[in-house]
């Protein structure tokens, strides 16, 4: 018998890296996946490739219409809701503050904060017997400054005061309420950051930001992710959890 047995998750930006290895752990350990993400083609891929237990919902988190009819389209195929992972995130502009338009800013906003205010209000509405909320935050902002990454890091701190907030809204409900801020993971985002360059760059670029020195593999987070959703975790809803290349975590000072 598997951990989610039965149990159904949501998973914006499903398709790719942390949220398609985390994808492809729940559905090893029972669950129903609903992957969620803008590129039709790569997410039906994506879910195809997980079998019957995963579903593909084309969604820009940024409409809110969008969000909600993810949320209502999980709930009619599976008749419940346990988890919703708000994994959906671009890095936007990198460079220079003063480069950034206003155009490049909203999109960031719109999508890292939005997005996740979005998914926690729609699975918090879904979830009358409990459930767990997980958002993807990030190193970036939080525990360190990145200049070339402000609007981002600035994102990623929202994430945070979020998620404590909406676990104190949502205490006594049954859900609870979680963030994790990974360093660098590999993934299609670092391959971008690092000009599609190959590992030995990546690695270099890991080597400048994470505490191990080492990139993280997508794996290592979807472990933190389901730990947390076993809620035997030992943390608290509300926490925030720093990922490295592990195994170690440690919660956000």
């Amino acid at each position: 018998m598997g951990r989610f047995d039965g149990q159904v998750a949501v998973i914006t930006g499903g398709a790719t890296g942390i949220g398609l290895a985390t994808a492809r752990a729940f559905v090893g350990e029972g669950a129903s996946v609903v992957l969620a993400g803008r590129d039709a083609g790569r997410g039906e891929q994506a879910a195809e490739s997980l079998g019957g237990a995963a579903m593909f919902v084309q969604t820009d988190v940024t409409d809110d219409s969008q969000v909600t009819a993810l949320a209502e389209t999980a709930v009619a195929k599976a008749g419940r809701l346990d988890i919703w992972f708000n994994n959906a995130g671009i890095e936007g502009h990198t460079g220079s503050f003063l480069e950034a338009g206003d155009a490049a800013v909203r999109e960031v906003l719109d999508t890292n904060v939005k997005g996740v205010y979005a998914g926690m209000r729609e699975a918090a509405k879904r979830m009358p017997d409990g459930g767990v909320i997980v958002n993807t935050s990030s190193f970036v902002g939080t525990t360190m400054p990145v200049p070339v990454s402000v609007a981002y890091g600035s994102t990623k701190a929202a994430v945070v005061s979020m998620t404590r907030s909406v676990a104190v809204a949502l205490d006594g409900s049954g859900i609870d309420v979680f963030a994790i801020c990974p360093y660098i993971v590999d993934t299609p985002m670092i391959d971008r950051l690092t000009g599609g360059q190959g590992p030995e760059v990546k690695e270099a670029f890991a080597a400048q930001f994470a505490p191990s020195k080492r990139l993280t593999p997508p794996g290592h987070v979807a472990d933190v992710v389901l730990s947390l959703c076993t809620r035997t975790s030992g943390h608290p809803s509300g926490s925030v959890l720093l990922v490295d290349a592990g195994p170690e975590v440690a919660p956000l000072p």
